[in-house]
């Protein structure tokens, strides 16, 4: 019997980044950066192209949500 092999899209580690983000709400707050900012700085340097993309897109979500706009120059990877 033939067997296929499902591969995911995204690694472990984005994994965990996604799995944060889907479980917080807007406003976000000054908590809601520094957590996303430990996992973020964390797992920068294995993520894929695409994961970086995606996570970008995360970024921007967070920014567009903050509850103070001043906070957004504190997210890991906003100058």
């Amino acid at each position: 019997m033939p067997v296929s092999t499902v591969s995911s899209l995204y690694s472990g580690q984005f994994d965990t980044l996604r799995e944060f983000f889907y479980s917080i709400q807007p406003p976000y707050t000054l908590a809601h950066i520094r957590e996303f900012n430990a996992i973020y700085r964390r797992i920068y340097p294995q993520l894929s192209r695409e994961e970086k993309r995606r996570a970008e897109e995360f970024v921007d979500a967070l920014i567009a949500g903050l509850e103070n706009p001043e906070w957004a120059s504190k997210i890991f990877g906003v100058v």
